[in-house]
């Protein structure tokens, strides 16, 4: 009988847990659709966004020259992204591999660095990378707008007192199918064959937006825009990657409960039988006793 109870708690425990699993994919699931919707709007707000430069940049693109050249004695700026959470896979130890490979080992020495993810800073610390500052990864869609100005402001605070003139970030971005992929993206210098492509671009009327504002001050307006809806774009296709990577950890493990359950119900089951096959055997076994001894 003792077994049968054993058997009934882990039946409870399994369930217990296949409980709170199913309750955290549809989570995960939730939160996924909104970093993927909030990736569409901030797409369609960089296409606004480069209309805006490209009317700037085709009246005085001489504003644009001190960010699209660096020197040897400029600093370098690494911003890396990691998870918020645990049950992601190698999620943290995926992108640091990547930042390594793709960065000279001079440069990562040296380089002022932000990590998004303690899980990460302490992979970083283990390989003796000291991060300047480490942030706290949101948990959902409201908190990437406060994440994305704390990160604006240390890069201006790297501009003004630290000489940084390039600045990568190094984060995650979710496949179409499953799974994901390390990428890095440069946000200083600025890509040349960009700004040149939005010069030469045609612009879609036939009058192009005139502008009374000092040239500068709205070019420097726009750069600061530029770079919000590129870290908002990575911080949320981080998160996408990090939320697809659990919700296939508790596909898996949903998968490893429901064999569980079903190894235990069939003990169970099989132990249960046994257990009243004896019973009905001591039954029969005492009636065969008094039947014999009456006969006698």
């Amino acid at each position: 009988m003792q077994k049968l109870e054993q058997l009934q708690r882990k039946i409870k425990n399994a369930e217990d847990i296949q409980s709170i699993v199913r309750t955290m994919k549809v989570m995960a699931a939730v939160e996924i659709t909104q970093f993927e919707r909030s990736v569409d709007s901030i797409n369609n707000y960089h296409n606004t966004l480069e209309l805006a430069l490209q009317a700037v940049l085709k009246q005085s693109f001489s504003e644009v020259q001190p960010f699209i050249t660096t020197d040897r004695h400029a600093s370098t700026g690494l911003i890396i992204m990691g998870s918020g959470q645990a049950l992601c896979g190698p999620f943290d130890e995926s992108i640091l591999a990547y930042t390594v490979e793709k960065t000279e080992k001079e440069i990562l020495e040296s380089s002022h660095i932000l990590v998004l993810g303690e899980r990460l800073a302490a992979y970083m610390e283990q390989r003796n990378l000291r991060p300047d500052q480490i942030f706290q990864m949101p948990g959902s869609v409201s908190g990437i707008n406060a994440m994305v100005l704390e990160l604006l402001s240390a890069i201006e605070e790297w501009q003004s007192s630290q000489n940084v003139k390039t600045v990568k970030m190094f984060y995650h971005e979710p496949l179409s199918r499953k799974g994901y992929e390390p990428v890095t993206q440069n946000l200083l210098p600025l890509n040349r064959a960009w700004l040149n492509r939005l010069v030469n671009k045609e612009w879609p009327t036939n009058n192009i937006p005139a502008f009374t504002i000092d040239s500068r001050k709205l070019f420097m307006s726009l750069l600061r825009q530029y770079f919000f809806e590129s870290l908002y774009r990575a911080v949320a296709q981080s998160l996408t990657a990090e939320y697809s990577s659990r919700l296939s950890a508790m596909q898996r493990a949903e998968v490893k409960i429901d064999e569980r359950l079903h190894d235990l119900n069939k003990e169970y089951t099989q132990q249960r039988q046994r257990s009243i096959t004896g019973e009905l055997l001591d039954i029969m076994a005492g009636f065969e006793a008094v039947v014999s001894r009456e006969g006698s």
